[in-house]
This record gives C-alpha cells, structure tokens and sequence, in this order.
C-alpha cells in the first residue's frame, strides 16, 4: 500500500514538474517571439522614420531675381532689409572681398527695397547668395520647391479665382519648374530659372492663404507622359482654340500639345480687342531690320490650324523681310505707346508685345495698320481665365488639366531631381 501510495505520489510529482517545464518553455518561446516581433516593428518604424525623413527634404530650386524692370539680372547695388535693419551692398563692399555673400532668411525673411514688384518690398526666405560679377550683382534666391510655388502661383494667378482653377495652376507651375530644373538652360548663372515672364513670375506678389492651400493640396504632383514632366505651358485668355507648341517652330508637337477648343473664356476682356498702330511707328521698325528700304507695307503670310498668326512679310523698297514664330511677329507689332480696347470697351495701354498671335490686319497705306485680335498670351497649354471658368461650372482640377494636356498621368516629384543630359 505505502509502494502504491509512493508511485501515485512521483507519478503526480513528475506530471507537475513536466507541466512546469512545458509552461516554461511556452512562456519562453511566447517571449522570444515578442522580443522579435518588438525588433520588427522597431525596424519598420526605423524604415517609416527614414523614409519620412527623404520625404521631407524637398527638392529646391535656384532663382535669379531681375531689377526692377525684369528686363536684366545685374544690379548696381542690393538694399536689403532683415530684422529691422537696413544695409546696401554694392560691387566695392567690404562684405564681397571674396567675391560672393551667403545670407540666411530665417522665418521672416529678406526684404530687398531696392528691387521694385507690386509687393513692395519683395520678400525673400530660404537663401540669398549675392554675387559680384564684372557686369554687375547677381542675387539668387534657394528655397524649397513648394516654397517658391507659393509666390508663383498669386504672381501667375489671381488668388481671387476659383480653388479648382488655382489647384491646377499648382500643378502646371510645379510641372514648369521641374521641367526647368532638369533642363538647366541657366547653369551658366549657377541657376535654374529667373523670375520673370521668360520662366514664371515669381514673388511679384506675396504669399495669399488661398493660393498656399492650392499648392499644399497638391503638394508635390506633376504632370507626366511616359514617367518624364511633361512642359506645362499656360496663358492668360484663349482666342476660342489652343495651339501646340510648333507656333514656336517645333517640327512635331509633343503629343501631350494638342490644339483643342477653348470657349470658356469668350466673355473675357481679352478674348477680343483692337489697336492701331502709326505708320510712322512700323515705318522705323522695318528700318531697323537689315536690308530693308523704305516700307511700303506688310501682310500675313501664314497661320497655324488654331489661327494663329506664324508668318508675315515685311514689304520695303529694296526687298521683302519675312518674320516666322508668333514671339518675332508680336514683338514687331508691338502696341507700346498705343491704346488698345478690350471686348468690354476698356481701354488699356499697349506694352512690348502684341496681346496675342490671333489676328486679322487691316492696312491704312501710309496712316496706320489696324490689328482685329483674339485672346491674351501663346495660346499653348492652359488658358488660365478658361481653367477658372471652367472651375466656376464644376470641373475639377484633375479635369481641367486633362482637357488641356492630353494623354498625362500625376506623379510625385522626387527630391532627386537630376539635370537633363545635354
């Protein structure tokens, strides 16, 4: 009985110790699988951290700041303004011994009085590097893409317009400036674009809630074909049809470029207006081009599928001058010192530039020549006042976009942007 009782008693004792030894072995294992289960996840919050981090440095861009007419890049002497104190630079400083001047903005910015914008003074943030050159100071501004697209988009754009219109004028406006970065036509300058009507207006006027939204709402999407930024040209008012870019002579249009109606903005001021220009004024112009004689007249000679004016002959006594290109034919046309009347009858004065390509002559002989016209800009890419009134009747940005560039996909911009191979 004692022996029975014995092994009942070690049978019991050896199933108690076996149970401890499998509870301890599943807590042990219950354990290493926490701890790796806790290195994974603090691998992959490592990883989401890192990527976070690539995330947040944003591509920047390089900008050359014009003087006060936006027609030269070198300034006699740089006045800036920086926390309540004023200082001026000039080639013979002390501060540009070695040639070059490297200043911070900090959170509020560089005022530059010197240089005049609707905004005035300008503000700048990020950087400014001013440079000393033989023909004069050079001021470039670095700053965050997204950055500098907040004082593109109200310079581009009034921030008046519909939230839809200003998200797509976003997008194209980062889409340009990609597309400039990779090309790096300035790398003479050390830059990637100016601010001027020759890239994109940039801080002419300030920095606007509305149009801050737009390009944080978009933030960081362009316009793409095949995986490369396509060119996103855009223009103030269409004449009733777009045009591609062989209005600038290109043998092909890029197959994002086609010519597409565009009546949205017919009631606009500047879907139609009409200028005269002096004889006299034509007459000093053709004596200015090389081999010309006295003028005698002028007529289009050419125009593309979409209306617009490509070639005209200049007519002189010695011989006929043909212009090619909407740019070289505008700029001869030019109304400066001329008034010209919107569809709306308001009257306006004329500047360095015909309004547009779309046009119709009508030749006074030795009086004036009377110019009928049609929209406001290149007429390539997006008609700005068509986006906003198509913004008004309920597209959306994605589909004003679409209707203006064909064939395009949205992508996210990288912070590895790279120059184009020349």
């Amino acid at each position: 009985m004692k022996k029975t009782r014995f092994f009942y008693g070690l049978n019991y004792f050896l199933i108690v110790l076996l149970g401890w030894l499998l509870l301890f072995g599943k807590a042990a294992e219950m354990n290493k699988r926490s701890e790796e289960s806790a290195k994974r996840e603090q691998k992959e919050k490592k990883k989401e951290t890192d990527e976070n981090k690539v995330q947040q440095r944003e591509p920047s861009i390089r900008v050359l700041l014009t003087d006060s007419s936006w027609q030269s890049c070198y300034h006699q002497s740089v006045t800036i303004e920086q926390k309540g104190k004023e200082h001026t630079y000039t080639p013979d400083s002390q501060e540009l011994q070695n040639d070059s001047l490297l200043l911070d903005g900090g959170t509020d910015g560089i005022a530059i009085p010197s240089i005049e914008r609707a905004q005035n003074p300008p503000v700048y943030y990020g950087t400014l590097e001013i440079k000393k050159t033989a023909q004069g100071l050079l001021i470039i501004n670095e700053l965050s893409l997204e950055a500098y697209l907040e004082a593109v988009v109200p310079s581009e754009m009034p921030a008046s317009y519909e939230e839809q219109a200003l998200m797509a004028q976003a997008v194209c406006a980062r889409t340009y400036a990609v597309c400039q970065i990779q090309e790096n036509s300035l790398e003479k300058y050390g830059v990637d674009v100016d601010d001027s009507v020759n890239y994109q207006v940039y801080n002419n006027f300030g920095a606007d809630k509305r149009t801050n939204k737009a390009v944080q709402d978009t933030k960081g999407q362009i316009l793409c074909q095949n995986g490369e930024p396509i060119t996103a040209y855009y223009f103030s008012t269409s004449a009733g049809r777009t045009s591609t870019d062989e209005i600038w002579g290109a043998d092909r249009s890029a197959a994002y470029l086609k010519s597409v109606e565009c009546d949205f903005d017919q009631n606009m001021p500047w879907s139609s207006w009409s200028v005269e220009i002096p004889w006299e004024t034509l007459e000093k112009r053709s004596g200015n081009l090389e081999g010309s004689g006295k003028f005698i007249g002028l007529q289009v000679i050419k125009k593309n599928i979409s209306g617009a004016v490509t070639g005209m002959e200049i007519v002189t006594e010695n011989k006929s001058i043909q212009l090619e290109g909407e740019y070289e034919i505008r700029q001869f046309l030019s109304p400066a010192g001329c008034l010209i009347t919107e569809k709306d009858g308001s009257i306006v004065n004329g500047s360095n530039l015909l309004p547009s390509a779309y046009f119709e002559l009508n030749v006074k002989s030795g009086k004036a020549v009377q110019i009928q016209g049609k929209g406001y800009g290149h007429g390539v890419g997006m008609s700005q006042n068509g986006a906003n009134e198509m913004a008004r009747e309920g597209y959306g940005w994605q589909e004003i976009l679409n209707y203006f560039f064909k064939d395009i996909t949205l992508e996210v911009v990288g912070n590895n942007l790279s120059k184009r191979e020349t």
